[in-house]
């Protein structure tokens, strides 16, 4: 069995018996997985296994890093670049990444080259994996650094560079979920990963400073951004909310009850002139017209929806605009919540998004942004950021794997208070006013 189908199979497993017996079955996958996955005997076993995959290069001046296959690692895992920067300034860094989000992460500074290699499926397809092993073969790399779960060694083919995994921090992000004051954000522990890795073979010669997850912008974007916000009647001080109503999968949207719900209150409180943006929907399409559709006809005309047409870095610049941006675990949240940058430097961002991420099942700490709480990795806005998790009677660590969960109940959003959620992006629109957008 190979090692996806080993792990869909015990996914599945899980989803089975969470179906059957929601509480009962929860608490017991967390008493049996926390132990074994988060044991200090594994964690030293696959630390051992990390240093010996350093040590095998003789000089380590080229690399390549390979993100898990989404728009949102994407995004977060460049805190990897800044990592092998710290020990190598003058490294080749490569970086394979999403095409679709490749633009937004073109000309960070610690990148040598972006390379857009997934196509955007769950998981990684046959001409993914055909690109990337050829990058592998002509790269003349001296490590890899793995940031996929769906990506084994196995499948990057026999001669690939020495590979050091991300998995093999996976027991120190289970215990970690113990330790309340613990960042214990992806790309927070990433970063550090991959210092302490570096520690065992070579020194470093900037001091630890994780820098936060950032975007770049070109002007064409820019200004596809603002002049759909002039169309829609942005700027002149009106406030702005921006919903983004997708997901990346079943378990990550809040059920269209819950939106609808959520929409009509933040429409009928939120301060008068309120401009209310509305995503078209991708994974579920049109959903952004069905939600107005569901409002009281004297609301609708507050809610504008975003064109499905709108290239990502587009929108993503658009999200600038915004007082606070509204999503559930997806990419487009960890493009909310990064600084954004002008690639021209003919741009200044606000920077201003309040970021209020709404969780079922899957673990806030891990992805989400949060600056009100101990534990969680604030967003780097100059706004707060709010995590919001469900009361999901099945919870449990296995839900991290949000892509191989074959539950037929999604109970991951029994329990939203919509109403503490409304009030929280008003009483945030009431306070802080608004500004206009990238200038």
């Amino acid at each position: 069995m190979s090692g996806l189908a080993a792990q869909r199979f015990a996914f599945a497993a899980t989803s089975r018996l969470t179906d059957a017996f929601p509480g009962p079955g929860a608490r017991l996958l967390d008493a049996a997985l926390r132990p074994t996955l988060g044991s200090p005997p594994l964690a030293a076993c696959l630390a051992w296994r990390v240093r010996s995959q350093l040590r095998r290069p003789r000089g380590l001046r080229r690399f390549l890093v390979v993100t898990d296959i989404h728009i949102g690692d994407a995004v977060m895992m460049q805190s990897v670049l800044t990592a092998l920067r710290d020990f190598f300034p003058e490294a080749h860094v490569d970086y394979a990444i999403n095409r679709q989000v490749a633009p937004l992460v073109e000309g960070h500074p610690d990148a040598t080259r972006v390379l857009p290699i997934f196509s955007g499926a769950h998981l990684p397809t046959a001409d993914d994996l055909a690109a990337l092993r050829a990058v592998l073969r002509a790269g003349r790399y001296d490590l890899s650094w793995n940031l996929s779960s769906f990506l084994p060694a196995a499948a990057l083919g026999p001669d690939r560079p020495p590979l050091v995994s991300f998995v093999s921090h996976a027991p120190t992000l289970v215990r970690n979920e113990r330790d309340p004051a613990e960042i214990n954000h992806f790309g927070y522990q990433a970063y550090r990963f991959v210092r302490h890795a570096l520690e065992a073979v070579a020194r470093p010669v900037r001091e630890e400073r994780y820098p936060g997850a950032r975007a770049t912008y070109g002007d064409d974007a820019v200004d596809q951004a603002a002049r759909y916000a002039a169309g829609v009647g942005l700027g002149a001080g009106r406030p702005m909310v921006m919903v983004n109503p997708d997901g990346a999968c079943r378990f990550t949207v809040l059920p269209f009850e819950h939106q609808a719900r959520l929409l009509h209150r933040v429409a009928a409180a939120a301060p008068a002139g309120t401009v209310i943006l509305m995503g078209a929907g991708h994974s579920q399409e049109g959903i952004g017209a069905r939600l107005v559709q569901a409002l009281p006809a004297s609301l609708q005309p507050k809610v504008r929806i975003i064109p499905r047409s709108m290239p990502l870095e587009a929108y993503a610049a658009l999200v600038d605009y915004a007082d606070v941006y509204v999503t559930g675990d997806t990419g487009p949240m960890h493009l909310a919540a990064a600084r954004r940058f002008s690639r021209s430097g003919r741009h200044r961002f606000r920077n201003r998004t309040a970021v209020l991420s709404i969780f079922g099942a899957t673990v806030p700490r891990m992805s989400g942004y949060d600056s009100t709480r101990p534990g969680y990795l604030p967003s780097n806005q100059d706004a707060p950021s709010w995590c919001y998790q469900a009361a999901s009677p099945c919870r449990n660590l296995s839900c991290l794997n949000k892509y191989f969960k074959t539950c037929r109940a999604v109970r991951c959003f029994d329990g939203v208070d919509v109403p503490a959620l409304a009030d929280l992006v008003v009483s945030h629109l009431t306070a802080a006013g608004s500004g206009t957008g990238p200038s």
